[in-house]
C-alpha cells in the first residue's frame, strides 16, 4: 500500500506539472496567435498574396511530382513490354527462317515433281501419239484384211464354181 500511494503521489505531482506545463503552452500558443495577427495587420495583405502564391505553387509540385510518377510508371511498363515485344519478335523470325527453310525444301520437292511430271506427259503424249498410229495402221491392216477377204471369197466362189462345173462335165 505503501507504493501505491507513493505512486499517487508521482502521478499528482506528474499531473500538476503536466497543467503547468499546458498553461504555458496555451500562453506561448497565445502569444504565436496575437504576432501572426500583428505580422497579418502590418503586411497581411502582401503575406497572404505571397502565401497564395506560395501554396498555388506547391499545388503545382504536387500536380507535377504526381504527373512524374504516372510518367515513370508509364515508362517501366512500355520498357516491360517492349523486352516482352523483342523477345516474341525472336521467338517468331527464328520460326519464320525455320518455315521459310521449309518452303524451300517444299520448293525444291515441287519443282522434282513438275519434272517428273513433265516426263510422264511427254511419255503420255508419246503413249498416245504411239497408239493413234498403231490404231491407224490396225485399220489400214483391217482395211487390207477386208479386201483381201473380199478376194478370197472371190476365189473360193471361183473355184467352187469351177469345181461345180467340172463336175459338171465329168
Amino acid at each position: 500500500m505503501a507504493r501505491i500511494s507513493v505512486l499517487d503521489k508521482e502521478i499528482s505531482t506528474a499531473n500538476g506539472e503536466l497543467e503547468r506545463l499546458h498553461q504555458k503552452t496555451e500562453a506561448i500558443a497565445k502569444l504565436i496567435k496575437e504576432l501572426e495577427d500583428k505580422i497579418l495587420d502590418i503586411g497581411g495583405a502582401k503575406l497572404l498574396a505571397q502565401k497564395s502564391k506560395v501554396d498555388s505553387v506547391k499545388l503545382h509540385i504536387n500536380i507535377a511530382n504526381d504527373e512524374i510518377t504516372k510518367a515513370e510508371v508509364a515508362k517501366a511498363k512500355a520498357e516491360k513490354d517492349s523486352t516482352k515485344l523483342k523477345n516474341a519478335i525472336q521467338k517468331n523470325t527464328a520460326a519464320l527462317e525455320e518455315v521459310q527453310e521449309d518452303v524451300a525444301k517444299l520448293d525444291e520437292q515441287l519443282e522434282k515433281c513438275n519434272e517428273v511430271l513433265e516426263d510422264i506427259r511427254t511419255k503420255v503424249e508419246a503413249a498416245q501419239s504411239a497408239a493413234e498410229n498403231a490404231k491407224d495402221d490396225l485399220e489400214g491392216i483391217k482395211a487390207d484384211l477386208d479386201e483381201k477377204s473380199v478376194g478370197i471369197q472371190a476365189f473360193k466362189k471361183k473355184e467352187v464354181w469351177q469345181s461345180t462345173v467340172s463336175y459338171c462335165f465329168y
